[in-house]
């Protein structure tokens, strides 16, 4: 009946202790079978940046006097983070790409109806007038004054196909946009001793950089632990004849900087911000 007794005790004692996380630590023999540990815990950092790479249009410096409106020039290239999240867990799925590409202009402008040579000047300016003439259309099949037959799925597909006309010729003044959603991972291991990490720097305009180009701002995970509270544990005493070290993880806040500006939180345990205890285990006997 002891015996019982004490294995009922024994199997409480570990469910309580796994459920605060406190670990059996170095060499021991469980169930005939030799083991070591020696926990450490490690998080799991994700960046989702977002990069814009946008292209002039060809007739850009027509848009002004074609169409009334100026168009960009220059190309150039922007950059935002769009989320950042801390785990300790570790991930199971590949790191996010998403690539949106602009739609390529056609060999065969739309605006183009015969095979006559014309300078740019005059290829902008037909482009221009093919905008106009879509927005005239467009005008006249949604109020009725033209394509009375025309209504229903009918209607859609020709709105659908007057707005895709238009916007290759817009395209050609106001140029196209790409855009790459990409996630950047990276796992940190704290020691002890340290609880400021700076892993990777992000320059606007470029994005992600490494660690050593100092023209980014650094991305730092800092922890801040919590004092480890062991009086509710069963901490052995010299009259205890069977012990053993346990590992107590402390739990911490971990939050992801770029520069001073906070991405995210996290609340995690950490056993290399805890301590390391002996307890008393339950007899067998």
């Amino acid at each position: 009946m002891k015996h019982i007794f004490a294995l009922i005790f024994s199997l409480c004692a570990v469910v309580s202790l796994s459920a605060q996380g406190v670990v059996r630590t170095g060499l021991y023999n469980e169930g005939g079978v030799v083991k070591y540990s020696d926990p450490q815990s490690s998080v799991t950092v994700s960046v989702v940046v977002k990069t814009d790479y946008f292209t002039p249009g060809e007739y850009a410096r027509y848009a002004q006097k074609m169409l009334g409106v100026r168009a960009s020039l220059a190309a150039r290239v922007q950059t935002q983070i769009l989320s950042a999240t801390i785990t300790d867990k570790t991930p199971t799925t590949a790191p996010l790409k998403q690539v949106t590409e602009p739609v390529e202009p056609q060999e065969l402008p739309v605006y183009k109806s015969d095979n006559r040579a014309q300078s740019v000047e005059q290829q902008a300016a037909a482009a221009a007038d093919m905008i106009f003439a879509m927005r005239r259309h467009r005008k006249e099949l949604i109020t009725g004054d033209a394509g009375e037959n025309v209504f229903g799925a009918g209607l859609a597909s020709a709105l659908a196909q007057i707005d895709a006309m238009e916007q290759q010729c817009l395209a050609l003044f106001y140029g196209t946009t790409k855009s790459i959603v990409e996630e950047y991972r990276y796992t940190v291991t704290p020691t002890a001793e340290e609880q400021n990490y700076i892993f990777a720097r992000y320059r606007n305009g470029v994005g992600m950089v490494s660690v050593g180009d100092l023209s980014g701002e650094p991305i730092a995970l800092c922890f801040v632990a919590q004092d480890v509270d062991t009086s509710a544990l069963p901490l052995a005493t010299e009259k205890d004849k069977n012990k053993a070290q346990f590992a107590v993880p402390a739990q911490c806040k971990a939050e992801l900087m770029v520069g001073t500006e906070s991405l995210a939180t996290a609340q995690m345990a950490v056993y290399q911000y805890g301590k390391r205890v002996t307890l008393a285990l339950p007899s067998s006997k």
